[in-house]
C-alpha cells in the first residue's frame, strides 16, 4: 500500500454558533469594560473605590476566560499518518504511536456533556481522555494500551467526519500490522 495513502489531515472546527456566542460574550464583556473604564477617565465614574476593583477585576477575569476558551476549545487539528495519530488542541497535544493501539470505532453522536455524564455512571470500561471541541458531539474512540501495556484505555476524539477519520486510522492499523507479521516472518527465515 501506499504510505502517502496513509496520510490525513482533518481540522476539527466548533459550530458557528458556539463561536458566535462566545463571540458576542467576549464583545460584551469587553465592551461593558471598556465604557465604564471610558466613563471613570472622562467624568463622574459609576463605581469608585473597592468597588471598582471588584467590578474591574470580574470583567477583566472574565474576558480572560472567555479568550481561553476560544483559543483552546474551539479547534483542533488530526493528523494521521504511519506513525499513528497525532492531536493539537490549543496548548495541548498528544501523539498515539500506531503500535498501542487496539481498536478504533465510531462513537455514538453525543453531547460533551452527555457523554461526561453516563462515563461516570457506566461500570467497566470508560473513557479515560476526551478530546472535544465545543459543539461537535460526532467522533472516534480509540482504544490503546497503556504505558505498562497491560491495562487498554480509551479515548474520545471528536471529529466533523468520524467514519473517515475511522477509515483511515483502520488502515494504518492493518498496514502496520502487516508490516510486522512480514518483519517477523523475514526474521524466522533468516538462519
Amino acid at each position: 500500500m501506499n504510505v502517502q495513502r496513509l496520510n490525513y489531515f482533518q481540522q476539527v472546527k466548533a459550530s458557528g454558533r458556539a463561536i458566535a456566542f462566545l463571540g458576542l460574550l467576549l464583545g460584551l464583556t469587553a465592551g461593558v469594560f471598556t465604557g465604564v473604564g471610558l466613563k471613570h477617565l472622562i467624568g463622574d465614574p459609576l463605581v469608585s473605590g473597592l468597588e471598582s476593583l471588584l467590578f474591574y477585576g470580574a470583567f477583566g477575569g472574565s474576558s480572560l476566560i472567555t479568550l481561553f476558551v476560544m483559543l483552546n476549545y474551539l479547534m483542533m487539528s488530526l493528523r494521521v499518518s504511519g506513525e499513528g495519530i497525532a492531536i493539537q488542541r490549543g496548548m495541548k497535544s498528544a501523539m498515539l504511536d500506531v503500535d498501542v493501539i487496539v481498536a478504533v470505532r465510531v462513537a455514538e453522536t453525543r453531547s460533551r456533556m452527555s457523554r461526561a455524564a453516563s462515563e461516570a455512571t457506566k461500570p467497566g470500561k470508560q473513557v479515560s481522555q476526551m478530546w472535544s471541541v465545543m459543539g461537535i458531539g460526532s467522533g472516534v474512540e480509540i482504544d490503546f494500551l497503556g504505558s505498562d501495556n497491560q491495562e487498554v484505555q480509551t479515548w474520545f476524539i471528536s471529529s466533523n467526519e468520524p467514519s473517515n477519520l475511522c477509515e483511515k486510522l483502520q488502515s494504518v492499523i492493518s498496514h502496520f500490522q502487516g508490516d510486522k507479521e512480514s518483519t517477523d516472518r523475514s526474521i524466522s527465515v533468516q538462519p
